[in-house]
C-alpha cells in the first residue's frame, strides 16, 4: 500500500498542542462541554433495577 503524502496536497501538519488551540480540536474541550451526570445518573438507577430485580427472583426460589 502506498502512502499518500499530504504535504504534497497542501496539508499542514499539526501537533497536539496546536490541534487543542484549534476550534473544536482536542479531546479536553469535548469533555469540558459535555455534563456527564445525566449519564452516570441514568447508569445508576439501571443498575440499581437489575440488582433489585435479581434479588428478588433469588429470594422467591
Amino acid at each position: 500500500m502506498k502512502n499518500l503524502e499530504l504535504k504534497n496536497l497542501g496539508v499542514q501538519e499539526m501537533n497536539t498542542t496546536e490541534m487543542t488551540k484549534v476550534n473544536g480540536g482536542g479531546l479536553g474541550d469535548i469533555l469540558i462541554n459535555i455534563n456527564l451526570e445525566p449519564v452516570f445518573q441514568l447508569l445508576t438507577n439501571i443498575l440499581t433495577g437489575v440488582v433489585t430485580g435479581l434479588g428478588k427472583l433469588l429470594q422467591g426460589l
